[in-house]
């Protein structure tokens, strides 16, 4: 993928997106802010061996958080490794105190609406995000998004308008995450949740087919 992607205006009757930039490079400017020099390589290199081998990070990233225990980010990779390893309870707890603590972290912000809309508590959504439900209108200081936050977002409003009962919505969505990540689990869980027919469903159309 390249470093920027520009998202063009979307608007059909059911769904509207205004343009979005989309980068790749990771911001690092909020992390120098508080990490000394030698915590911000360590932090860089835990996440790096995270995404390649988050089985064998885990108790590095836990040891690292002792050190910064409501830092955003650590939460945020903490999380990531307690759900890659099945350990949901514990992950969900670190979402809703991540929220809590650093509620101006958008990606705080987009994984605790993600953990209501699970909750099937889908009328949360709205308010979470003072009812601008794409994130050019809810961040208007914001020049461009990284790819995770577009993709976070874009995946989570997908999920919620389904249980809204906006179908169109939640395609516009599913077309949004293929453009920049196709391949990732979120994408793919949405576009299952979308377009999976249970088998019993399938084999009563059949029957009725007859």
């Amino acid at each position: 993928m390249k470093n920027t992607v520009f998202i063009p205006e979307q608007r059909t009757p059911h769904f509207y997106l205004p343009s979005h930039l989309i980068t790749c490079k990771q911001d690092l400017s909020h992390l120098k802010e508080r990490f000394s020099k030698e915590d911000l390589k360590t932090f860089l290199s835990l996440y790096s061996k995270a995404q390649s081998n988050p089985k064998k990070t885990l108790k590095e990233v836990k040891n690292f958080q002792t050190l910064h225990p409501d830092h955003p980010e650590v939460l945020n990779l903490l999380t990531y490794l307690l759900v890659s390893r099945k350990k949901i309870r514990q992950g969900n707890h670190l979402i809703e105190r991540n929220f809590q603590k650093n509620p101006d972290y958008l990606l705080a912000r987009i994984n605790y609406a993600d953990l209501c809309l699970r909750r099937k508590k889908a009328q949360k959504i709205p308010e979470l995000f003072n009812n601008k439900l794409n994130l050019k209108e809810f961040c208007p200081q914001r020049k461009s998004f990284h790819i995770s936050e577009f993709r976070g977002f874009t995946t989570m409003m997908g999920h919620y308008y389904l249980q809204s009962g906006e179908g169109e919505a939640a395609e516009c969505c599913l077309y949004l995450a293929h453009k920049i990540a196709p391949h990732h689990p979120s994408t793919k869980l949405l576009e299952k949740k979308l377009y999976y027919t249970p088998f019993y469903k399938r084999l009563f159309s059949k029957l009725l087919k007859r």
